[in-house]
């Protein structure tokens, strides 16, 4: 047996429904354009100064941390601590001689230290001023030094093979050390683009290894 369909409202209980809703639009209040404006501002004003406190409670950002330069010298030899330090400033001779436990005392002066320095001290205090290792210096994202890099230094460059780097060697011994990076353009192999490459990985130190200093001295 078939269900009856659900009562439809009568009309008398729909217009008693839409009288009701007429009533209540009836007694919403009018605003003038000029008073929604107004209370727009209101709004607007009250947001931004809720934004405002919570900004001022808050603790203020931390300053972007700086990157630093750091500066990397080897000290080898007579220390208490011989390795690799890092400084954020170019050192002095006796800030290494420290930094290494050095017994003998540090050398006088001023002189600076550039990264990638080494620094070999001898029993009486003497010392002498190198490069560091091509590995090490590959390691620290250093560059090396053209006239001492090894062949295993040379090797390990971008786009540098054994080959080419033996033929650079063997220039080297031929025609004394390079004087600028440039000149690496008479070994055979290397163009204007392979020097490019290679050239932010390279050095031409203009003092190397600078001799022996006898104790005291700098």
């Amino acid at each position: 047996m078939e269900k009856p369909p659900p009562p439809t409202p009568s009309r008398q209980g729909r217009g008693s429904f839409y009288g009701s809703l007429s009533r209540a639009i009836n007694k919403v209040p009018f605003f003038s354009r000029a008073q929604l404006g107004v209370a727009l501002l209101l709004g607007a004003a009250l947001l931004l100064l809720w934004a405002w406190r919570a900004n001022f409670w808050l603790a203020p950002s931390p300053p972007p941390a700086q990157t630093l330069d750091l500066v990397f010298v080897e000290v080898t030899g007579a220390a208490a601590h011989p390795g690799i330090y890092s400084f954020d400033h170019a050192p002095t001779l006796a800030e290494a001689w420290r930094q290494a436990g050095v017994s003998t005392p540090p050398p006088v002066g001023e002189t600076k230290l550039a990264s990638g320095t080494r620094v070999e001290i001898d029993e009486k205090g003497g010392h002498r001023l190198g490069r560091m290792s091509g590995d090490a210096l590959m390691t620290l994202g250093l560059a090396l030094d053209l006239n001492t890099a090894t062949l295993e230094d040379l090797d390990a460059l971008p786009g540098i093979g054994p080959a080419l780097a033996q033929r650079i060697v063997d220039y080297r011994q031929a025609h004394g050390p390079f004087r600028k990076i440039e000149d690496l353009e008479q070994v055979s192999g290397i163009g204007p683009k392979k020097l490019e490459k290679i050239k932010p990985y390279l050095i031409v130190d203009a003092n190397p290894g600078q001799g022996a200093a006898p104790p005291g001295q700098d």
